[in-house]
């Protein structure tokens, strides 16, 4: 960063904010993009920094509050969620990157209540039904109840929740995180959610039927159907998709999954590293994962295959099967494999398999799990309707609107965008939620308001990069298999930071979305701020030496400036400790808090009757 008037940031605004000590600026999506990573790689733009700074100054309460408002389930994706922001976190220009995800856990883990809010008034006369009580059906739900929609929501399993409770084990997600940030929160706040209610022109009530009943529906089921791999022998006993298999488990009823003393799992993702783990707990000896890739390529972390190798589980990469082998009473008795190697990327920029010719071998096996996708069920939808669907048979909507090609008719979550992960579903949550109610007012929602400044830890955090990152605390090994299955399949592995940890890894955070601002009218060019730096990081240049920097051409070729001198930052080694603001003589010097504004991105946030304050 170089002085402002060398500075060409025209898109740069001022926006409203109560403590103007720090005011907050609304950047274009570019430079947030480059500065703040993290908070533009969430799908739900999650404000990391402020929160994180919460945690740092063991604010957990108001860093919990702050996650509701953006992600709806912080305790959940404390635990679960595919932390894209963690890809992109500036810190690890440094070490190693913030782990953002786990702080948001420990915002759950120590808050001091539950901070239900007071149920929500009904003000508007349209009723609104979703259909789906997981991550896209409730974050739309939650967004329309504050609005004061009365809103209710279908649910054809016996628990609220979609994969939180059907696709994710309880020895990851435990219950009680889910019965409080669903059954709890959205009971408290008024959403009616019919369970055990099958949506369809052959079931309870028809989809025909919602639209005549409400004043629009929106479609939020979810991806539900086990992609089948097409190879021979899928028929055979033991032969069982990996999401039907974990919900057998997961809705209490384990003695009907396929049980086996050898397990093959096929696949390398989330729901592949779920069902090898839940096949050890409830007893399996023998345990492979198949991949036909390579572990790079692989879309989990490195820890969690750490975590499965503790476990006595095997991989066995770049292989495909071909064949499941069975015995003459139709039972799994092994499953046939070719060997691979890597070619040419596909369209996701993975390399593609290609098999190797005559390197086929069998692994013994009494239960094949394959773990590897699901699709859309749209059988359900009345065939009247005419619905439009996409040429890989997920529902077709507007890219801005939300709504299908049915009047009133919306859909979003991976029923629109294919199986994904629970914090992009809930991003889609937001945005379908303000498609209907711009269709039901004609109005956009209001925006979503800044969150408070936070600068006052970072004074005192100086030793920053003396901070080592802190990892995750694990149960031992030996208390992960009791001889109980169930206790087995419901008994945390992950045990979380304690207050300590937390407040320590806060600490590591960089606060990218602050950053230092110079008034060229007030600066004098004392270089107090330069002496004041404990990072050394603001350097006095004279104007000839920045040959190439934007904006400063110019004054080169002006001879009276041919001696003038400027101030330049570099934010990437900035610490956002605020020494240079203090000690300025003029006031020249501002720190400034960005907020990303999408201009798509509009939902509301203030509970009704919240106990706790949120951040402003």
């Amino acid at each position: 960063m170089i002085n402002d008037k060398l500075q060409k940031n025209a898109d740069i605004r001022y926006a409203e904010s109560e403590d103007q000590t720090y005011p907050t600026e609304l950047p274009d999506t570019e430079w947030f993009r480059t500065n703040v990573p993290c908070q533009y790689t969430c799908p739900a733009h999650t404000d990391v920094s402020n929160y994180i700074g919460l945690v740092a100054q063991g604010r957990f309460d108001e860093a919990y509050i702050l996650n509701r408002r953006d992600n709806v389930f912080p305790g959940v994706l404390g635990r679960v969620c595919a932390r894209p922001c963690e890809s992109t976190c500036r810190r690890g220009l440094i070490d190693k990157t913030i782990r953002i995800c786990w702080l948001k856990r420990s915002a759950s883990d120590y808050r001091s209540d539950k901070f239900l809010p007071r149920k929500a008034p009904v003000t508007r006369k349209q009723k609104v039904a979703i259909i789906g009580a997981g991550s896209a059906g409730l974050s739309a739900a939650r967004d329309l109840a504050i609005m004061g929609y009365k809103v209710v929501v279908y649910e054809m399993f016996p628990e609220p929740g979609g994969m939180m409770v059907g696709g994710i084990p309880i020895w990851r997600l435990p219950r009680d995180v889910v019965q409080n940030e669903v059954d709890q929160y959205f009971g408290a706040l008024g959403v009616e959610i019919r369970l055990n209610t099958k949506i369809g022109y052959k079931d309870h009530i028809s989809l025909s039927e919602l639209l005549r009943r409400y004043d629009a529906v929106i479609m939020a089921p979810g991806s539900a159907i086990p992609a089948e791999i097409g190879i021979p022998g899928e028929n055979f006993k033991g032969y069982e998709y990996g999401l039907p298999w974990l919900e057998k488990i997961n809705f209490h009823h384990p003695e009907t999954a396929s049980f086996g003393r050898r397990v093959v799992v096929l696949g390398m993702g989330f729901t592949a590293m779920d069902c090898c783990r839940s096949a050890r707990r409830m007893g399996a000896e023998d345990v492979t994962v198949v991949y036909r890739r390579t572990q790079l390529e692989a879309p989990v972390e490195e820890y969690e295959i750490e975590e499965c190798e503790l476990e006595g589980i095997k991989f066995i990469y770049l292989a495909a099967p071909v064949e499941v082998v069975g015995n003459d009473e139709g039972k799994v008795t092994g499953i046939k494999f070719i060997r691979n190697k890597l070619g040419a990327p596909d369209k996701s920029g993975r390399r593609s398999p290609v098999p190797i010719e005559g390197s086929e071998f069998i692994i013994p096996c009494d239960v094949v799990i394959p773990a590897t996708g699901q699709w859309n069920d749209t059988s359900w939808i009345d065939p009247d309707l005419k619905v439009e669907l996409q040429r890989n048979g997920n529902v077709k909507r507007d890219p801005d609107t939300w709504m299908t090609n049915v009047n009133g008719l919306f859909a979003g979550g991976d029923y629109t965008e294919g199986s994904r992960n629970l914090i992009a579903a809930i991003a889609d949550g937001h945005k379908v939620a303000n498609g209907v109610h711009e269709f039901l007012t004609g109005q956009k929602p209001p925006r979503r308001r800044s969150s408070h400044e936070i600068m006052e830890v970072w004074r005192r955090s100086l030793d920053y990069e003396k901070i080592e990152r802190q990892e995750m605390r694990f149960l031992e090994l030996d208390k992960r298999f009791p001889d109980d299955i169930r206790t087995a399949l419901t008994r945390e592995a992950e045990i979380g930071f304690t207050r300590e940890m937390a407040m320590k890894e806060a600490t590591r955070c960089l606060q990218c979305a602050y950053n230092i601002l110079i008034d060229s009218d007030l600066c004098i060019l004392c270089a107090a701020c330069v002496d004041v730096c404990p990072e050394k990081i603001i350097r006095l240049v004279p104007l000839k030496e920045l040959g190439g920097v934007a904006g400063a051409d110019q004054y080169q070729t002006d001879p009276a400036m041919a001696e003038a001198q400027t101030l330049l930052l570099d934010e990437n080694e900035c610490i956002r400790c605020g020494l240079c603001v203090v000690r300025c003589p003029t006031q020249a010097i501002k720190m400034a808090r960005f907020q990303y504004s999408d201009p798509k991105a509009h939902w509301y946030v203030s509970e009704p009757g919240l106990s706790a304050p949120i951040p402003k």
